[in-house]
């Protein structure tokens, strides 16, 4: 049998497999029970996140199902966030484990913070600071300008996992002075030509610290841009 063949093979195997629990779950009265009190008990610990506008919200929305054979079904054909097959994350972390407490906070515009003082966060030291399965891709305009959202996006995470995305002439190598590239200038990313914009693009951030890390779409310049970045981290 092909590699493909295989693969359909136990795709069609794990099908009936929760067909097979669906059923069970109909038919086993204990083996439903346990199934919907695992689900009564996991709806009451979703943690719940607010929104910009103040709404507040499951960070993992889950069907509106109370019958054994349903949850079943999900249970086991899809899974949830960390769980076999996985169709609804591969990590846990963000949707089903706790999240630390923000304290607030006098920010400006974007969630910026004023003032220079970037972190406000109080850490939970009860609450395992595992990394978010996120890394957010921002860059545009100038260093400034992608700072901001940086810390816009990154305003309530327990890790910052940050994805710096550079404008076509800091890709080529070529200065935002040069001849012809101006209206290329902050266009798709952002524009860093000097350690001081690399300074700026990641102020507020302890680039040394465990809980943060970067990572740069970056071409042919890249040696330039990670020794720009070291040196910013240095300052």
């Amino acid at each position: 049998m092909s590699k493909l063949g295989q693969v359909v093979e136990s795709v069609e195997k794990y099908n009936q497999f929760v067909l097979d629990q669906v059923k069970r779950a109909r038919t086993d009265k204990t083996f439903g029970a346990d199934l919907l009190g695992r689900w009564n008990d996991l709806k009451a610990k979703v943690p719940v996140t607010r929104a910009p506008t103040g709404l507040k919200l499951p960070r993992l929305a889950l069907p509106e199902i109370d019958e054994p054979g349903e949850i079943a079904r999900f249970l086991f054909g899809e899974g949830l966030p960390g769980e076999f097959p996985f169709l609804n994350g591969a990590y846990r972390e963000m949707y089903l484990e706790p999240v630390r407490e923000v304290e607030e906070g006098r920010r400006g515009k974007n969630g910026h913070p004023k003032n220079g003082k970037i972190d406000n966060r109080k850490i939970d030291k009860k609450t395992p600071q595992e990394e978010e399965p996120t890394r957010l891709f921002s860059g545009f305009m100038l260093a400034e300008d992608t700072n901001e959202r940086f810390h816009y996006l990154t305003a309530h995470q327990r890790t910052h996992r940050l994805s710096t995305a550079f404008d076509g002439p800091t890709l080529y190598g070529i200065d935002s002075d040069a001849d012809g590239v101006f209206g290329k200038i902050g266009e798709g990313g952002v524009a860093v030509d000097t350690v001081e914009d690399m300074v700026r693009l990641y102020d507020g951030f302890d680039l040394g610290s465990p809980d943060f890390s970067a990572s740069m779409t970056i071409s042919g310049p890249a040696p330039i841009i990670m020794a720009m970045y070291i040196a910013a981290a240095k300052r």
